[in-house]
């Protein structure tokens, strides 16, 4: 890992704070806020999160039956076009922090299946561009997994509605609700408040992935 990779804002991989008996799936949960990841190796546990314009990969080993996922925007960049610019570098970094933390646990990294969501039309497009956050966001995640040659297994990206995702790592299954429009206000509310911080991220150096 570079010493200069940018600090996620606020991640973590424990969130001990925010677990709870989910009722309705029978089954502990946590809960993955933005610029946070989380990995799962406690079996009967599923890790939920809600997105408007972020996106979450959900990454899982179905060899070693662990997974985690992870919560995130890019920064504003000032440029909606630039193939290669340093907002992208944040988007790695949150990236390679959730598959290195799953490396490091055993995982290999060309067992993992990963399933993207988010990037939803939330928050408009920045300094007057045409491109959404939510559709900046969407072309980094699907250009990564290219470029990286990862296993793509599902992906459900764009659209108006925020979503809550529910993702089982034990057996590698997720479950997407979309939510309704009175829910879109406070989703939103917190998104800007995490892009708002973003700002203050220092954007450079380079994160590369454990072997």
């Amino acid at each position: 890992m570079s010493p200069h990779a940018p600090p996620p804002a606020g991640a973590n991989s424990g969130s001990e704070h925010r677990r709870w008996f989910d009722p309705t799936f029978k089954i502990m949960a946590v809960k993955v806020l933005p610029g946070e990841h989380y990995v799962s190796t406690a079996g009967q546990e599923m890790i939920v999160t809600v997105l408007g314009s972020c996106v979450a990969a959900c990454v899982w080993d179905p060899r070693m039956r662990i997974g985690g996922m992870n919560h995130f925007m890019l920064p504003d960049s000032g440029s909606d076009e630039a193939p290669i610019d340093k907002a992208m570098r944040y988007g790695n970094y949150a990236m390679e922090q959730l598959i290195n933390d799953l490396l490091r646990r055993g995982a290999r990294r060309e067992s993992l299946e990963i399933k993207v969501f988010g990037a939803g039309n939330v928050i408009p497009g920045m300094n007057g561009g045409i491109a959404s956050v939510g559709d900046r966001n969407a072309r980094f995640i699907r250009r990564y997994l290219d470029e990286e040659h990862l296993r793509l297994a599902a992906e459900d990206l764009g659209g108006s509605y925020p979503r809550r995702i529910h993702f089982f790592p034990r057996i590698g299954k997720v479950i997407r609700l979309f939510l309704k429009h009175e829910v879109e206000r406070a989703v939103l509310t917190r998104e800007m408040s995490y892009r708002s911080r973003l700002a203050a991220v220092p954007i450079e150096g380079d994160v590369e992935l454990f072997t």
